[in-house]
């Protein structure tokens, strides 16, 4: 038992001194264009016309977006009537739409994405085309079967 005692205590330090440097590890550093993709945005939709607004931000790594303002010819009481689960009948403004896209290479990938126009929930990829304008596509199943939206920074 006394031989077996060194043996378990040295394992438990380099455990420990193991989940030390896990915790002291510098945070994932992005790139520029995946640092470019947090802000505040204008959303153009599709036909060109004027969207909501979003606020793009970093939790835990990944990427998720809030709705800071509703479309025109929304109101802020204004809730997502078409859409389902958690969703249902949550009001539009301050809802978070864009969750969980993580890094990989310089894009933001395998998120999804909510539309309260049609309360239907997509796939997505966000990408940042320069410092001012972001792309985000939702799509079901394959992004060749989608739509994609450019965002104009707001300052």
């Amino acid at each position: 038992m006394k031989t077996t005692r060194p043996v378990f205590l040295c394992a438990c330090v380099a455990v420990l001194l193991a989940l030390v440097s896990i915790a002291d590890a510098p945070a994932q550093q992005l790139s520029p264009k995946l640092e470019n993709a947090v802000g505040h945005w204008q959303v153009v939709n599709s036909d060109g016309s004027p969207g909501g607004k979003v606020d793009t931000y970093i939790e835990n790594g990944k990427l998720f977006g809030r709705v800071t303002e509703v479309r025109p010819g929304r109101t802020p009481k204004d809730v997502c009537d078409k859409c389902s689960g958690e969703f249902k009948n949550q009001l539009i403004l301050g809802m978070v739409n864009l969750r969980g896209f993580h890094a990989e290479g310089d894009d933001w990938v395998d998120g999804t994405v909510v539309d309260p126009e049609n309360g239907k929930q997509y796939k997505g990829k966000i990408w940042a085309v320069d410092k001012d304008t972001l792309r985000m596509r939702g799509f079901i199943g394959i992004p060749l079967l989608g739509r994609t939206e450019t965002w104009t920074r707001l300052k």
